[in-house]
């Protein structure tokens, strides 16, 4: 018995060892969840509140068919509940300007709503994959960039082989936005079981999950790999630069130059930027132009901030031409530059009666005539 008694605590003492080994190597599961649509039919949020389920993300709609029926019963019922909420919107958008289109729609359906989880835009519609994987990824980039401008916590969802194949999964990460992936290694998967902690924040491991307070129907189930607690992060905050170009510059889908580009910016334009990073390829501002959200490289740009116009040494032309260099100079730039437009330019400078390139080139004049 003795003998015995030594071997079971040497077993004991190695299956500990490799217990203590496995909880080391795999992710701990920090919360878990599902994500319903209407398919998932009535709901007892009372029997639901009672699971080990905190968070609910809910399909707000889809951008070719609007929203989802059951979306606001939904979200009430989440609220009732006080389990914790997030959103996404199925886009099958192909065109650059369908996926601005799916972005606006989303901010409409998330509007006067509280969402602790983020906001996700899911893609895995098959006739996507023929936009080609840079492409895709360029365009799923500005969807996000608008949807986070309108200061919402957002990412994408997709697929394991979207991840691998169509989708630059490293490009998403790097510009800050979350990734919520589907893989199902088995019908029934336990997610202690695995680490997938490497492909993003969230794990949907199964699709045919029973759960209490869902009767209806299988459900979604996922796990996430930290605690979500999101406050709407309001775009703009601490960043009023205002930055006229001197020259066309690149906006891009995200804050480096391996990132698609979006458009070219007219020389001159002014545009408010709302965040400001630095990258391996320098600073970049993100910012809002056309009614799309991209980054720019800010190397080569002026500062005309609020704050330091009236002390700008730039300051030193006749812009009201009033025959005279000063104060009321300074308010006519600052009104011209904070205009009603957001696209860039759109005064009168030159007092001709119209907007047009002739004021552009007396900006231009403006900023760049040292000798005065």
């Amino acid at each position: 018995m003795k003998r015995y008694s030594l071997l079971k605590k040497a077993i004991s003492g190695i299956l500990a060892g490799v217990l203590c080994f496995s909880a080391v190597s795999f992710a701990s599961a920090e919360e878990y969840g599902v994500d319903i649509s209407r398919y998932q039919g009535n709901i007892n949020w009372s029997d639901f509140a009672k699971t080990n389920n905190s968070f609910v993300i809910l399909r707000a709609g889809t951008s070719k068919y609007g929203i989802d029926s059951r979306y606001e019963e939904y979200y009430k019922g989440t609220r009732e509940a006080g389990v914790k909420t997030g959103a996404y919107l199925y886009i099958s958008a192909l065109t650059l300007e369908e996926f601005k289109a799916a972005a606006e729609q989303f901010i409409r359906l998330l509007d006067g709503k509280e969402f602790e989880m983020p906001v996700y835009i899911d893609l895995e519609d098959d006739a996507q994959t023929a936009l080609g994987r840079q492409t895709l990824t360029t365009y799923a980039l500005a969807c996000m960039n608008i949807i986070r401008d309108a200061g919402y916590k957002t990412g994408l969802y997709s697929n394991l082989n979207w991840l691998r194949n169509f989708i630059d999964k490293q490009q998403v990460e790097k510009a800050g936005y979350e990734i919520w992936y589907a893989q199902y290694p088995e019908a029934h998967a336990n997610p202690n079981d695995y680490d997938k902690s490497d492909m993003g924040g969230i794990w949907q491991y199964s699709s045919q999950g029973t759960v209490g307070g869902i009767p209806e129907s299988e459900v979604d189930l996922n796990v996430a790999y930290r605690i979500y607690d999101v406050e709407r992060e309001m775009s703009g905050a601490g960043w009023p630069y205002l930055i006229p170009y001197l020259s066309r510059k690149s906006m891009r889908s995200g804050p480096g130059n391996e990132y698609g580009e979006l458009f070219r910016i007219p020389q001159n334009t002014a545009l408010r930027v709302t965040e400001r990073v630095k990258t391996d390829d320098g600073e970049w501002g993100m910012f809002e132009y056309n009614g799309y959200v991209g980054w720019c490289s800010l190397d080569g740009v002026l500062d005309y901030s609020s704050a330091q116009i009236p002390e700008n040494p730039y300051l030193f032309y006749d812009v009201n031409l009033d025959g005279e260099i000063n104060a009321a100079d300074d308010a006519v730039l600052l009104k011209y530059i904070l205009g009603d437009s957001r696209d860039g330019l759109s005064a009168d400078l030159n007092g001709d009666g119209k907007v047009n390139v002739f004021d552009r080139q007396r900006l231009r004049a403006y900023i760049t005539d040292s000798s005065r």
